[in-house]
């Protein structure tokens, strides 16, 4: 992380706090509640789907075939697809309708400097905040993940996803401490929006070998309570998707 990111850090950790307080909640109705559970779980379709490549980038989103095979309503399906461009996995195209969002270089290399920025304020606020259940929580993510991690090198496609979930697991639990709300929802974008390219590196780029080891380094700084080691070693971890998708080719720069 550059001088001019940790100076831009205490300004972003402070503006992302919330306030204290519960926040107010609706009193709606079932019919209204039913709703909302057709919006989420279509949201969480389409989504996952698009993270996983099913929909490729770029590739239009015909809205009568997917009312006919999600079995929703127009209006739930615009809402779902107005959260997912929220989200930046989908644009709209005027009148033309809706496509997953494409994928750059150039947009991997905004996303990488975005985490960068915002993991590592999160990850400093835990390392220096998080008590026993942390480390306890983190010592578990880490676990799961080598376990993970053995089977993804055996056989990369199959194994992925279920990497990908441990991947997510930990990197949450090594910022879990962190109690900016907003921060968290804004790593929480950035994160799904990156397991596009951690795929693509991933599945179709030389496994690389290092990636547990980098893992390895960033827990055993954090629970060393070693700021500068972990935000360093985090910094060079999450560059490497962009690496190794530019050394083989693997997409477009814009």
């Amino acid at each position: 992380m550059t001088k001019q990111d940790q100076a831009v850090l205490p300004r972003l950790i402070e503006s992302a706090r919330l306030p204290e307080g519960a926040l107010a909640e609706f009193n709606v109705g079932p019919k209204e509640k039913k709703a909302v559970t057709a919006i989420e779980s279509t949201y969480a379709t389409l989504r996952d789907a698009i993270l996983r490549g099913s929909y490729p980038q770029s590739s239009r989103l015909h809205l009568e075939t997917l009312k006919s095979s999600l079995g929703v309503s127009g209006s739930t399906l615009r809402e779902a697809l107005t959260r997912l461009i929220g989200d930046r996995l989908v644009v709209a195209e005027g009148q033309k309708g809706f496509r997953v969002a494409p994928m750059s270089l150039c947009d991997l290399d905004d996303l990488t400097s975005a985490r960068i920025m915002l993991e590592s304020a999160a990850l400093v606020e835990s390392i220096n905040l998080g008590g026993d259940g942390w480390e306890d929580q983190l010592v578990t993510s880490f676990r799961r993940l080598t376990r993970a991690q053995e089977r993804v090198e055996a056989n990369p496609a199959e194994a992925f996803d279920a990497w990908e979930a441990r991947n997510l697991e930990f990197h949450n639990a090594l910022m879990a401490a962190s109690p900016s709300k907003w921060l968290a929802n804004f790593r929480e974008i950035l994160l799904r929006n990156s397991e596009r390219y951690r795929r693509l590196s991933g599945t179709q780029g030389p496994l690389p070998a290092e990636v547990h080891e980098e893992h390895k380094t960033i827990f055993d700084a954090a629970m060393a309570r070693d700021v500068d080691r972990a935000v360093s070693a985090l910094s060079q971890h999450i560059r490497r998707s962009a690496n190794v998708i530019r050394a083989n080719g693997l997409l477009r720069k814009v």
